[in-house]
């Protein structure tokens, strides 16, 4: 009797296993379709960068379609943190005698690849022709192998036709091509920062500003650690080479930080590279006082080092734009009104 009662309950335990699992892998299931469901309908909604970069293809269109100077800002937080769109314009303005636009193309923490896709995406495939690109810059972010933001890479900046070229040049590990790939068909997972950076934001207040410093304070010691070994410029090459082939002019601008190394870096190699093609170079850091009134941290500038900065670029930006005010005026109104 006891071996009976014993073989029935073994049997009765080998059955219900696997509907145990079956209804723990439906729960999962459905905990899944539902995360990410929340981040197809709600997170991209929710998420202020996100709405950022979906308005870019509509704001480049807009440039293009402008008269006068039409200068595009692409790079990372320091584009949007630095400079001032408005009293650039102003100031270009005054100088130029024509009207100018500027618009701000900016993801935090990229690089140069980054910013090869999202000119690929905004401009270049959809041929929206501005005047000149300025990309400024701080620390390693012309140099290859830096960590990447994927999951918003595959989202925002890419198409099927790009991922040849991410998986061939822009991604190094196994891992991080499958991170890409599954970033293009699951939003969830692409998002996946930006859930848990949202959660953290509604649970403790002060969490924007501690992951600022925390990813200040990291993207310092990668560059520290790259500092004295070679490193290749594979992407800024590419992005050069592209834009010579759109006939799109650029031109390269190095930012001041509260980092002594980085201010003292002469970035040799990629100065050589990028002049070699005819590009525009311009370091703006002599070209005032740095002092630590005029930053919010270690890399981006207050209101006050925001409106210096802003008039030091527009300053140097002039020359760049023509051999003078008056010539340089008169021959992008004539481009713009050719277009």
């Amino acid at each position: 009797m006891s071996s009976s009662t014993s073989s029935s309950e073994a049997i009765g335990e080998a059955v219900a296993a696997p509907a145990r699992a079956t209804r723990i892998a439906l729960v999962l299931l459905v905990v899944l379709c539902g995360v990410e469901a929340f981040a197809r309908l709600e997170l991209v909604r929710m998420s202020k960068e996100f709405e950022q970069f979906r308005s870019y293809p509509r704001l480049a269109a807009e440039l293009a379609h402008r008269s006068g100077l039409r200068i595009a800002l692409v790079g990372a937080s320091i584009v949007h943190e630095d400079i001032d769109t408005g009293l650039l314009t102003d100031r270009l303005r005054a100088a130029t005698r024509v009207p100018a636009h500027a618009e701000s193309f900016s993801a935090d923490h990229s690089f140069v690849n980054t910013w090869y896709f999202m000119l690929n995406h905004d401009f270049w495939q959809p041929g929206n022709r501005v005047d000149l690109v300025v990309i400024p810059f701080v620390g390693p972010s012309l140099y290859d192998h830096n960590e990447m933001e994927i999951g918003r890479l595959a989202r925002f900046f890419t198409t099927v036709s790009d991922w040849p070229e991410v998986l061939r040049t822009d991604l190094d590990t196994t891992a991080e091509r499958a991170d890409f790939l599954l970033s293009n068909f699951w939003v969830s997972w692409a998002a996946r920062d930006r859930m848990q950076e949202l959660t953290f934001t509604r649970l403790l207040p002060n969490y924007k500003a501690f992951a600022r410093e925390q990813q200040n304070l990291l993207f310092a010691q990668v560059f520290t650690k790259r500092a004295h070994r070679a490193r290749s410029l594979v992407a800024l090459e590419r992005l050069l080479r592209t834009a010579h082939e759109h006939a799109t002019r650029l031109c390269f601008v190095v930012f001041p930080t509260q980092r002594a190394d980085w201010n003292g870096q002469p970035y040799a190699e990629a100065r050589r590279v990028i002049e070699a093609t005819g590009t525009d170079y311009v370091d703006l850091r002599d070209g005032g006082d740095v002092d630590t009134s005029i930053f919010a941290d270690l890399v981006h500038m207050n209101v006050d080092g925001r409106a210096i900065y802003t008039r030091l670029l527009a300053d140097a930006l002039t020359p760049v734009l023509g051999p003078g005010p008056s010539e340089a005026g008169a021959a992008f109104a004539a481009g713009g009104a050719g277009e």
